[in-house]
């Protein structure tokens, strides 16, 4: 026996017991669900800082309660309200610009009615007359704006335009992902009113993006699980898919995911996929000309990913509802189609269906890999499931070996000290796998032990007597994402 705590000489008479807290056979360890939002503010005080565990109020008291980190936080909060969130800074540049768009008014209402615009994703309606002129339509609208929450919420502020007949909206913050705010005439029949012409001119001009070096700086080796980048610049997602490359390695093994939102129609979508076509550590989520911004999109996808995949690994997220997301999504005619859906997912990019009632679900949520690293050939559709099982059995049998054989004296197979107490050799150790896969298996993670578990291989090295090499294939499950029929008709 190994006693820790008992002397091997003990003179004096009596009954001496050590506890120790031992893995309950046939159970599990867990594996930890930390997300992470990364985001961007002007406050330089604040810039490159994390703050944990963060709520919707205390972002919006250190950010504004219309920021791009406080829409963000109070999206993935309304999500997984039972998930704790961290936050991490970057700064926006000096000189980066807010992005604007207008509204510009003209015509004579032949009736009187109610009008509606949607900014960010938030309504905001009121009365037009049919006396009314041009001018006093547009400073009608800036009343109803000023009276709403739409500032608060969004960020973006409004003013009349120099020639009296438009509204000027200008977001709350500087930067290019600003120009990711929708601005729109609320398509809505009861929305309508004849005669009343509104030519929008969409959020741009927004410039500055902000370097994420400090953010993945300021990590240091805290194990976050998913990251959700709010920022989508080609050298922000760089950044943060090279981290999470470099936590996946085996002397790291702290895996983390990073999801991203993306305001793109299929082609500007499959062009910037085209960056991470090898990157199976990056979940893209691209839509049309949404109502949500992509930091919407992103949160949301993002809080819905993490619990499930933590919850289940192996279980495919399609059907899933993005609640926040309700209401948010593109007009009918902007949506991508089947056959565009079809070639998103097969070249890497995330797809979603949007219901009549405006309700939104998760079709299928793959990464971005479509290419072998090691081959450059293709990979076919990476579902997120794949590298979610395998960190997952990794997690659980690095804790497991941990918990077992910490201290364990290492043997030949054969040794008559194989049966030893405190001893494992390697066939000791390939047997604890097939254990473990068979337990990985009765979850639902991993499919056809019978075949996989015998196939590992165990081996003491060579040259380095306390050092066992081994090989250990696994079959991810499968899901069922196609059910193909052929009906007869027998006539």
């Amino acid at each position: 026996m190994d006693f820790e705590q008992i002397p091997g000489q003990l003179h004096v008479p009596g009954s001496y017991t050590e506890i120790k807290d031992v893995p309950a056979p046939g159970r599990l360890t867990g594996m930890p669900v930390r997300p992470l939002i990364v985001g961007p503010t002007a406050k330089k005080e604040l810039a490159g800082q994390l703050f944990r565990n963060v709520s919707p109020g205390h972002v919006e008291g250190l950010f504004g309660a219309g920021s791009v980190i406080a829409q963000a936080v109070r999206t993935f909060s309304a999500e997984q309200p039972m998930l704790s969130v961290d936050v991490v800074t970057v700064t926006t540049p000096d000189g980066a610009k807010p992005a604007t768009g207008t509204l510009a008014f003209s015509g004579a209402p032949q009736r009187a009615g109610t009008a509606a615009i949607l900014v960010g994703g938030q309504r905001v309606s009121w009365p037009v007359a049919t006396n009314d002129t041009p001018q006093n339509i547009a400073a009608q609208l800036l009343t109803a704006i000023n009276a709403s929450t739409l500032t608060q919420n969004t960020g973006v502020t409004a003013a009349l335009g120099k020639d009296g007949t438009s509204v000027v909206f200008t977001a709350g913050e500087g930067g290019a992902v600003t120009n990711d705010i929708d601005l729109r005439l609320s398509s809505a029949l009861s929305d309508q009113v004849p005669g009343m012409v509104v030519t929008v001119t969409p959020m741009s001009e927004g410039t500055g993006t902000p370097d994420v070096t400090p953010a993945v700086m300021a990590l240091g080796e805290i194990w976050y699980t998913d990251v959700v980048l709010l920022v989508n610049d080609q050298a922000a997602v760089s950044a943060f898919v090279q981290e999470a490359k470099r936590r996946g390695n085996a002397m790291v093994a702290k895996d983390m995911r990073v999801c991203v939102g993306l305001r793109a129609s299929m082609g500007q979508a499959l062009a910037f996929q085209q960056n991470f076509g090898t990157s199976e550590e990056l979940v893209l989520f691209a839509w049309e000309n949404p109502r949500a911004s992509s930091w919407q999109m992103a949160a949301s996808l993002g809080a819905v990913m993490a619990q499930s995949l933590n919850t289940d690994p192996a279980r495919q997220l399609r059907g899933l509802p993005l609640t926040t997301l309700t209401g948010l999504g593109p007009e009918h005619g902007d949506d991508f189609t089947f056959n565009q859906r079809n070639l998103m997912l097969g070249t890497g990019c995330t797809t979603v269906t949007v219901s009549e009632d405006g309700t939104i679900a998760l079709e299928r949520v793959v990464t971005t890999r479509v290419t072998m690293p090691e081959t450059g050939t293709a990979s076919g559709v990476w579902d997120v499931m794949i590298p979610a099982i395998g960190a997952r059995v990794r997690f659980e049998w690095n804790s497991f070996a941990e918990a077992n054989y910490a201290r364990a004296k290492l043997a030949d197979d054969g040794s008559p000290l194989a049966n030893v107490d405190g001893v494992v050799t390697p066939k000791t150790l390939k047997a604890s796998w097939i254990g473990q896969c068979k337990l990985y298996e009765q979850q639902g993670w991993i499919d056809d032990v019978a075949t996989t578990g015998p196939q590992a291989v165990f081996e003491r090295d060579a040259t380095d007597r306390n050092r066992v090499n081994s090989s250990l294939p696994i079959l991810p499950m499968g899901s069922l994402m196609v059910l193909a029929n052929i009906l007869t008709l027998e006539v």
